[in-house]
């Protein structure tokens, strides 16, 4: 429905709007489809967020019928036409057999064009008029025939055209097939070659878990739970004191700092 509509009915949801309009078509008396409407519990949300909880009126029934039912019958006509359409469409799909209409057809104007040449031909006498007749339709016929032509090398083109999609989506999933089978192969030996990486990082549990970290980079694999520094992050060692050092000489703290004082004798 149209996102004109602001009023009470406007706003209601589209299943609500499409069975009052089957009611109003159906000759529904007015105040019977008020109270069916206020009745609805979806149409009481609506009026309870957007206009204040107030009941949709005999009033705004009206004013709907004249503007939004119009618009829902419109729409209801195209809806309708588009399903009968569709229909045919599918009724002549099956009677065509596979075939295109058009070429049915230009199948039966070519019978057709043939037997009225024969028709004229044998009514007329006159070489003159006849052979007047022969070229006209002549002309009509050579171009059925280009036609022809022109429909046939639309079916090659797109026949081919359907092969080689096929060829692509054949060759695409044997591509991911040698894929997967080539990456699983590889998680096989790789696994392997664990050992060989965790020597190259010094052995250890230091090795275990960079030759792992590796492992899951490569593949990758989820790193959640690997406890492990990466590849040039190194924690620097603490200082710690050399006990060679000898301790820095401090200063005397009960010697008198400046010049000696001058002597007194006793």
């Amino acid at each position: 429905m149209s996102i004109t509509h602001i009023g009470k009915i406007g706003r209601l949801p589209k299943c609500t709007r499409d069975d009052l309009g089957r009611r109003i078509e159906d000759g529904e008396p007015g105040k019977e489809l008020v109270k069916w409407l206020n009745g609805l519990s979806g149409v009481q949300r609506v009026l309870k967020e957007q206009f204040g909880g107030r009941a949709v009126t005999e009033q705004n029934l009206s004013e709907w019928k004249q503007g939004g039912h119009p618009e829902w019958l419109r729409q209801e006509e195209t809806r309708s036409l588009v399903s009968r359409l569709t229909e045919q469409s599918d009724d002549l799909d099956e009677a065509a057999d596979g075939q295109e209409i058009s070429d049915r057809y230009a199948s039966v104007l070519a019978v057709e064009l043939i037997r009225q040449a024969m028709t004229r031909l044998e009514k007329e006498t006159d070489p003159e008029k006849r052979w007047q007749i022969i070229c006209e339709v002549h002309r009509v016929f050579s171009q059925l025939r280009r036609d022809d032509h022109r429909a046939v090398r639309t079916v090659i083109k797109r026949d081919r055209w359907n092969r080689e999609v096929e060829r692509e989506e054949e060759e695409g999933l044997e591509r991911m097939k040698q894929e997967h089978k080539k990456r699983l192969t590889d998680m096989c030996f790789a696994s392997l070659h664990n050992q060989t990486v965790a020597e190259g990082f010094g052995g250890g549990k230091h090795g275990e878990k960079m030759a792992e970290l590796l492992y899951r980079l490569r593949f990758d694999l989820p790193l959640e739970g690997l406890d492990s520094e990466l590849p040039g992050e190194t924690r620097p060692a603490p200082v710690k004191p050399n006990p060679t050092e000898s301790d820095p000489i401090q200063p005397n703290p009960t010697k008198n700092s400046g010049a000696a004082p001058f002597p007194v004798e006793p």
